[in-house]
């Protein structure tokens, strides 16, 4: 589903990712963790071609990008639904409107059937009741919800999110890693930037720990956070609450 082969990244004189090869089997969940800096949202972006890699391939369902090629990297990004830390929904847009917009604009729905499509969304993440709410109105968990049901109204293959709790208060981040969770129960393969090492444990196939741009260590979670094998991933353990 995913093929990361040899992946570099650097910005002027710093690599930030050093060789990075990885795969994602269809369904699968990973969990990316590691130290702020470390490149983890760098080498999920660019799954995504959101960054482009100073060397090495991506695929993603098949489909590969080159870094001149605008409509290859278009290609690759309609495989995959993205979340980020910020909510990034339009302030001047309902919770509805929000999801449709997609629907609307890309595949070009007719807005009866967005419309109809967007509530099944907003029902499926815990939110019809405030369908007709501005992100103004909405907690933060609430606008995080809204934004992965956004994600979810283009059919993607697989689903990216990048600290999708990290902006939350304590007592909202669980309705978040409810609706991840789901999807991870439903099949759907998942990358996942987190430090919420508890949901880690909970919905990953795999655990990857990005160290300094490469792969420190990598397992099934119940291995990897009660025998980490490198003492950097044992440091990293010593200073999270896991």
């Amino acid at each position: 589903m995913i093929q990361l082969q040899n992946i570099k990244k650097s910005f002027n004189d710093k690599e930030v990712i050093k060789g990075i090869s990885l795969s994602v089997a269809q369904g699968e969940v990973i969990t990316l963790i590691g130290k702020s800096g470390s490149g983890k949202t760098t080498l999920l972006r660019m799954i995504n071609a959101l960054e482009l890699p100073t060397e090495g391939t991506v695929y993603v369902n098949g489909e590969t990008y080159t870094n001149d090629d605008k409509k290859s990297q278009i290609k690759v990004r309609k495989q995959s639904g993205m979340v980020f830390q910020s909510y990034n929904l339009f302030p001047h847009k309902t919770a509805i409107e929000n999801v449709m917009e997609g629907l609307v604009t890309v595949k070009r729905m007719n807005k009866q059937q967005a419309h109809e499509e967007a509530l099944q969304l907003l029902r499926k993440v815990g939110l019809e009741s405030v369908k007709d709410q501005r992100p103004h109105a909405l907690s933060g968990g609430q606008q995080q919800r809204v934004a992965i049901a956004r994600a979810l109204a283009m059919n993607p293959e697989v689903m990216l999110f990048d600290e999708p709790t990290s902006a939350l208060d304590p007592e909202l981040v669980n309705d978040v890693l409810k609706v991840i969770k789901d999807l991870a129960n439903e099949g759907m393969t998942m990358v996942i930037v987190t430090h919420e090492m508890r949901f880690a444990r909970e919905v990953s196939d795999r655990v990857i720990f990005i160290n300094e741009g490469l792969i420190g260590e990598e397992g099934k979670p119940e291995v990897l956070f009660n025998q980490p094998q490198t003492e950097e991933l044992k440091k990293f353990f010593n200073v999270i609450d896991i």
